[in-house]
């Protein structure tokens, strides 16, 4: 083999390995169809989340693909899944959810706290770190700043007792870039 062919043999060999570096890292992809939302914290963290679990508060939640890869590794995939009368739900926030059942990402638009709060009267998540909130029956509109957008929701369907991703999220999540 000549010195040229051999340098550029490992030049390949090189630009190959730096690109296998930058291959995505499934527990940091987006949610992705079908993978299934499992509890994202606690005794449960990784179980699959059942219907009859979703009262009250919101679940935190986190996709998990068919392959059993929880997609935990970015906050971007944390969710929040609750359950909400259909009556109260406005049309746009009906078509991401599965009858009762809505999920919001839990990154907040103002600086990407996570959104923890919950004000069941008002129906309304709150970021802690300044205090945004946000109407769970109006696809997640900002009722109080400073955060600029709604969450973005998830589309979901049942599977069964389970809950899957059917779609991409609404918005971008998080905050803009600067």
């Amino acid at each position: 083999m000549s010195r040229r062919r051999a340098l550029a043999t490992i030049g390949v060999l090189g630009a190959g390995s730096v690109h296998a570096g930058r291959a995505p890292k499934p527990h940091r992809m987006k949610p992705q169809v079908d993978d299934v939302l499992v509890h994202a914290f606690g005794e449960h963290a990784g179980v699959p989340i059942v219907a009859t679990e979703v009262v009250g508060a919101p679940l935190n939640a986190f996709p998990k693909a068919p392959d059993g890869v929880v997609r935990d590794g970015s906050l971007h995939n944390q969710l929040l899944l609750l359950r909400l009368e259909e009556e109260a739900m406005t049309a746009k926030t009906q078509r991401y959810a599965s009858g009762p059942f809505v999920a919001y990402s839990a990154s907040c638009t103002h600086t990407g706290c996570e959104v923890s709060g919950w004000l069941p009267e008002e129906r309304n998540l709150v970021c802690p770190c300044h205090g945004s909130r946000f109407d769970i029956a109006d696809a997640a509109r900002v009722a109080l700043g400073p955060a600029p957008k709604p969450l973005a929701m998830l589309p979901i369907e049942r599977a069964g007792e389970l809950f899957r991703v059917s779609g991409k999220f609404s918005r971008r999540v998080g905050p803009e870039p600067l």
